[in-house]
């Protein structure tokens, strides 16, 4: 009996258990759709650039428009400018491995943007959902609606204005929705700024250190062994981070010569050109922006800064950012998880940048 008793007790406790599962279940699903309701009631128009999200500072609204470089009020030491379009599970990845990463004090704001359809000029509700639902635990966070849509172009070359202002340096970096970071990004990132920051040959910093080629053959590029960190004629566009005057001066010329149709941005030799001039024939070059910024940074003698931690460790696991190769507009098929390679311990002989540092160029060799 007693044994009869004790399993009638183990069953309704079971069945309430469920019943109480299947009620969160049930209320998850209701808030999920609330979200999504609510998301497509908006009237969506300009005034979407504001700046909302659950941290956003709205002390000093940000009015942005098409076409025009976005300045922003508040003062930081670090604003990260997070691309998206509609992979809203690829944006949550890219979002949780900011939210790991090391200020050591400084402050800083994330700016989400959300381009539209070029076709329907809709908006992938899930992303929207995704980034406003995202709580970011070290700042401000803004989340930008396109008013129309801007693409790769619009999307790199206005979300980001630097400050014009001597006394106080910005350090921007622009994360497509596909890359995962290491917590140490910001850490490296900021201590190469200040070292190079008078060397008036330097383009921006980038955070990719994986899939590098040599520009005027498409190989595998070699870089230098024992050393840091080096410099190369080509931009790594996986978690870019701009010096702020170059990138001003870039953004005016480049709003200047797009109006010209019969200019077109080639550096002859290289493979990128070909690649462009292909796409200009399948009237695709607008997925290409890096074109643009290759010709400027040729014309102006300019290099990006690399982090060779993988050679300088003999490691395969000190990347600053990884790229998921999530299907997109430059990948096809299913992403891969490589977040295993980003660095996850740190040392401050990782920006010991002291002493001579080689500068390659297009063909791989050292100019110097």
């Amino acid at each position: 009996m007693k044994t009869i008793i004790i399993s009638i007790i183990s069953v309704v406790v079971t069945l309430n258990m469920l019943y109480v599962l299947k009620r969160s279940l049930i209320s998850d699903h209701c808030h999920l759709d609330s979200m999504l309701k609510n998301i497509n009631s908006r009237d969506r128009t300009v005034e979407d650039l504001s700046g909302k999200g659950p941290e956003a500072d709205t002390s000093v609204p940000v009015v942005c428009r098409p076409g025009v470089p976005c300045e922003y009020p508040d003062v930081v030491d670090l604003r990260i400018i997070v691309l998206t379009y509609k992979r809203w599970e690829s944006l949550l990845k890219l979002l949780n491995s900011i939210n790991d990463l090391f200020l050591d004090g400084d402050t800083a704001a994330v700016e989400i943007w959300i381009d539209r359809s070029k076709t329907s000029q809709e908006i992938a509700d899930k992303v929207v959902a995704t980034a406003e639902s995202f709580r970011w635990k070290n700042g401000n966070m803004r989340v930008h609606i396109q008013p129309k849509h801007v693409g790769i172009y619009g999307q790199w070359i206005d979300t980001w204005r630097p400050r014009e202002n001597p006394s106080h340096r910005e350090i921007g970096l622009i994360l497509e929705d596909d890359l995962s970071i290491s917590p140490y990004a910001y850490r490296w990132l900021r201590a190469a700024h200040r070292f190079y920051e008078k060397d008036e040959s330097l383009a921006g910093l980038t955070l990719q250190s994986e899939g590098l080629i040599v520009a005027t053959s498409g190989a595998g590029l070699k870089v230098p062994e024992n050393s840091r960190a080096f410099f190369y004629s080509l931009l790594g566009s996986w978690g870019y981070s701009p010096a702020p005057r170059i990138w001003r001066k870039f953004q005016d010329w480049y709003h200047e010569m797009s109006n010209d149709t019969k200019f077109h941005p080639y550096v002859s030799g290289l493979v990128m050109t070909q690649w462009f001039q292909s796409f200009e024939r399948q009237k695709t070059s607008d997925s290409m922006w890096t074109m643009w910024f290759i010709y400027y940074c040729n014309h102006h003698k300019l290099f990006t800064l690399y982090s060779n931690l993988n050679s300088y460790t003999k490691q395969t696991n000190c990347c600053l950012a990884v790229n998921r190769r999530e299907p997109g507009l430059h990948f096809s098929g299913k992403g891969i998880d490589n977040t295993k390679l980003l660095l996850r311990n740190w040392s401050d002989d990782f920006v010991n940048f002291t002493g001579p540092i080689a500068r390659l160029g297009f063909n791989g060799k050292d100019v110097q």
